[in-house]
């Protein structure tokens, strides 16, 4: 990891963390099994929709234990489900913050909202090119959609998570060991896309939770975008060119500005670190 210096501490408080049996819930449970001070001051409780090995607490079979803070990772992905229900997910999040004691709620959200985008920002226009990305949206919108004037408790932030290292398509096909056919765009590219690695999400949680105020959306990703050919050198997994096609995107790549400031840290991660994260967390669940 490059440049992410000490995590802020706090004094001991305890997360409930949900959706951690999904893909991504095992990788950042691997990730603070390895590198537990990326998280200090805080005592986390593993939470899943189901019983599994290092999940604490089901969500259906008991009440949800006191918390000060709640991370929901859950969500439902493209293929896997009805996307309309991230809404009730994340008001299922809500209600469970409410019910533990939590002051604050982080919600997962997606890069997908912006469609093809260079150096995305929070505020700039939103324009999915698929379901799952409008679907993201409306759940954003609907955990904001209170015009009663007061301010919601507890205090919910949207994290716009970029491709988690690990976790998407492309970690999937190096695994499968097999040559990686990768698009062709004019400028002799290969897709460009922000990448977040786990630990990149972990710094992003422990800033927003120690921070004296929460944004109500916020990228997370490391700040510099890969070019996915580099991410597959750096993993000796060999690749082969075709043309784009038409509908191919050639970036996604989000503004890290503000997740700058807000952690006092350059944040940039190279290829290569990202693919020795992602083998030492892979070996970690094995």
């Amino acid at each position: 990891m490059t440049d992410l210096g000490a995590v802020p501490s706090s004094s001991s408080k305890t997360l409930l963390v949900l959706g951690s049996t999904g893909k991504l819930g095992r990788l950042l449970r691997a990730c603070l099994a390895v590198a537990p001070e990326s998280l200090s001051g805080w005592q986390v409780v593993w939470g899943g929709r189901k019983a599994d090995a290092g999940v604490d607490w089901v969500y259906s079979e008991d009440p949800p234990p006191q918390a000060d803070a709640v991370l929901a990772l859950w969500g439902v992905v493209p293929g896997k489900g009805d996307l309309a229900d991230n809404i009730t997910l994340a008001h299922r999040a809500v209600e469970i913050a409410q019910d533990s004691g939590a002051a604050r709620v982080l919600h997962c959200s997606s890069s997908a909202v912006y469609g093809p985008a260079r150096e995305a920002t929070e505020g700039g226009a939103l324009a999915p090119v698929n379901a799952y990305g409008v679907a993201k949206i409306e759940m954003e919108q609907s955990l904001f959609s209170d015009d009663s004037g007061q301010s919601p408790e507890p205090k919910s932030a949207v994290l716009r998570l970029a491709n988690v290292v690990g976790a998407d398509s492309l970690f999937r096909a190096i695994q499968s060991g097999q040559p990686v056919t990768l698009d062709a765009f004019d400028i002799g590219q290969s897709p460009i896309r922000s990448y977040a690695t786990p630990t990149v999400i972990w710094h992003a949680v422990a800033s927003l939770l120690s921070a004296n105020a929460m944004p109500d959306v916020i990228n997370v990703a490391a700040s510099n975008p890969v070019a996915m050919h580099e991410l597959l050198e750096a993993a000796q997994c060999p690749f082969v060119w075709r043309p784009a096609p038409e509908m191919a995107v050639a970036e996604v790549s989000m503004s890290m500005a503000r997740l700058r400031r807000l952690t006092g840290q350059t944040l940039v991660v190279p290829p290569q670190e990202m693919i020795a994260e992602w083998r030492r967390l892979t070996e970690a669940q094995a």
